[in-house]
């Protein structure tokens, strides 16, 4: 080889090692892991991106892990995140009461955990509602829509009541709990027959299938209640598509909030939609001040990345109804 061939070879070299060093030097470890049941959830799908993208303003990185419903995948993602010596690790737990080790794991690691929505027991920060509160609220916006649009109509006829299905979801105390405030609070009313749906769904494709099984034998329902926004738009599907319903004589209503269910809800307006209301995680007040639920979560987690987090243990979100455009002020 020619004294210039081995200089080019030598300088090749230095440029490819220059190049990976600096390809190394770029990529930041993940400081922040974030295990979501399922990201096409759109409330879950929502809180995590917008996590993400707060992060990515500060140069922090985050990975976003996807059980897809399953609790062992879930367990197998936390130990990657521990694996990879994240600094701090929020968990949204498919099943309460199957992480405690994990999370006990993570601890003795050094690193933070905050579990949103659920007491697991275990935890360095818990966020958490009032489950039997939300239920309740959906019912109440399922109540306010019936006596305004379908009690009217039936004037005269005081013994019938309007058919209401409610589609629950009951495998952990927190959904057992949401779910039944939607049921006390209808039975409290006392103006509406309500059935309950046999099977139970969180899911758009569940939902529809309740519906598929339900709707011939109740298609003079009038009103629908869902355990959260991701059965609703379900819900909302099916209905859409059947031919000779009154759309003004029909809603839903559910629980949990995004700018994409927002959309839904707005659409209700020209009955472009049948999912009228839900209910957003509003988030804590921390010092006299209201912090959005998104930006109070990755508060918490940067606060943990960077040893300086000082809110406590226990951070309770507020909450509120949200409907169409129709009950907005006017601009």
């Amino acid at each position: 080889m020619s004294v210039m061939k081995k200089t080019f070879f030598l300088i090749l070299l230095c440029a490819v090692a220059l190049l990976l060093l600096a390809y190394k030097t770029t990529i930041r470890p993940v400081e922040i892991g974030i295990c979501v049941p399922d990201s096409a959830n759109p409330f879950v799908g929502w809180l995590a991106s917008a996590v993400k993208e707060q992060a990515a303003q500060d140069g922090i990185n985050v990975q976003v892990a996807d059980a897809g419903n399953n609790p062992v995948r879930q367990l197998e993602q936390i130990e990657n995140f521990i694996a990879m010596k994240v600094k701090s690790l929020a968990i949204m737990p498919i099943d309460p009461g199957n992480v405690q080790p994990a999370i006990e794991k993570a601890q003795q690691q050094g690193i933070k955990v905050l579990v949103i929505g659920t007491d697991t027991s275990r935890y360095d920060v818990m966020m958490y509602m009032d489950q039997y509160l939300a239920g309740k609220m959906v019912a109440e916006m399922g109540i306010e829509w019936l006596e305004k649009n379908i009690l009217p109509t039936l004037s005269g006829r005081e013994s019938k009541k309007p058919k209401t299905i409610n589609i629950s979801a009951t495998t952990t105390v927190d959904l057992t709990n949401r779910s039944q405030g939607m049921i006390d609070k209808m039975q409290e009313w006392g103006k509406a027959e309500v059935i309950v749906a046999p099977v139970e769904a969180q899911a758009t494709a569940a939902a529809v299938k309740i519906l598929e099984n339900m709707w011939q034998k109740n298609s003079d329902a009038v009103l629908l209640l869902c355990y959260d926004a991701d059965a609703a738009l379900g819900v909302n599907e099916y209905l859409l598509w059947q031919s000779g319903i009154n759309r003004a004589a029909l809603a839903i209503f559910a629980a949990d909030w995004s700018p994409q269910i927002q959309e839904v809800l707005n659409a209700s307006v020209d009955n472009k939609s049948l999912f009228r209301g839900s209910i957003q995680v509003v988030g804590p007040v921390i010092q006299g001040r209201q912090i959005p639920f998104a930006e109070a979560t990755y508060r918490i987690l940067k606060g943990f990345v960077h040893g300086n987090y000082a809110w406590g243990f226990k951070i309770f979100n507020m909450i509120e109804k949200k409907c169409g455009l129709v009950f907005a002020p006017e601009e």
